[in-house]
């Protein structure tokens, strides 16, 4: 499968049946070379044996939203580095095959994705508790990460609390989105068209109240001098225990700023 191939499945894949009414999957377990405890499979520790990974994931997934009951998720996840200001750490797909005591991991897909995050003072502890979540991206650089990642910010700080009229005045702020607050965010006026403003303001409901977390970045094949990325980002209402998908395109243009062209709903 080529690398071309697997970006656009991750653009045209379905959403599953019910997602974005039904309850989240319970949340991912994580087993580390580090820290082998009893509670570790024992084809998690073979599959240590004889690879490279630190860490092997299991991802339950939701059987409400598809009506039948859904194997976990495997995934197999490289050690964390940082460049700059972007931490990152190399994850592939893991298929579980056989059962009992001959169940074995198998590595089933060569493409790979890179899971990034903004550093701090310290890189983010994967799937850690009340840490930074990093994001799923392909053929992705960590500056063109973080530069989306800033525009991103932006973008919803200023619909949360919006301090200029003219949404689409770009402002060149280069200050890390992570360490500014709403009020400074919102002043940096990211380059959003209207339209795509308009649609942001919908999805985060009439009081602006729910939360959008970005889950992957994917670059979308195309022109040289033009390069266009999707977003997806996931919208949560707490109250209501849903959530959305929504895909929020970003295109940079040669020596020009990123800049959110379009929203959509994937469900």
């Amino acid at each position: 499968m080529t690398a071309t191939v697997v970006l656009l499945s991750l653009l045209v894949a379905p959403a599953a049946p019910g997602a974005g009414q039904s309850s989240a999957p319970p949340p991912c377990q994580s087993f580390s070379r580090e820290a082998q405890t009893l509670d570790m499979p024992a084809f998690v520790r073979a599959w240590f044996a004889h690879s490279t990974d630190e860490r092997v994931t299991v991802c339950p997934q939701n059987a409400a939203a598809t009506g039948e009951s859904s194997a976990p998720l495997y995934f197999g996840e490289g050690a964390v580095s940082r460049q700059g200001g972007v931490c990152s750490y190399r994850s592939h797909g893991l298929k579980l095959s056989g059962s009992g005591e001959a169940a074995r991991l198998q590595r089933y897909e060569r493409s790979e994705a890179l899971n990034m995050a903004l550093a701090g003072k310290a890189c983010p502890t994967p799937h850690g508790a009340g840490t930074t979540s990093y994001v799923e991206t392909y053929d992705i650089t960590p500056a063109a990460f973080e530069e989306m990642m800033r525009l991103w910010s932006q973008a919803a700080a200023a619909v949360v609390a919006p301090s200029s009229p003219h949404c689409c005045a770009r402002a060149g702020a280069s200050a890390n989105p992570a360490a500014m607050g709403a009020g400074a965010l919102a002043a940096a006026d990211p380059r959003i068209a209207p339209e795509a403003r308009q649609h942001l303001e919908a999805a985060l409901g009439p009081d602006h109240l729910l939360t959008p977390t970005v889950t992957r970045i994917v670059r979308i094949p195309g022109r040289m001098l033009r390069h266009r990325y999707a977003l997806f980002v996931t919208v949560t209402d707490p109250a209501a225990d849903s959530s959305a998908l929504y895909v929020v395109y970003v295109d940079k243009a040669l020596r020009s700023p990123y800049e959110i062209t379009a929203l959509a709903e994937t469900n």
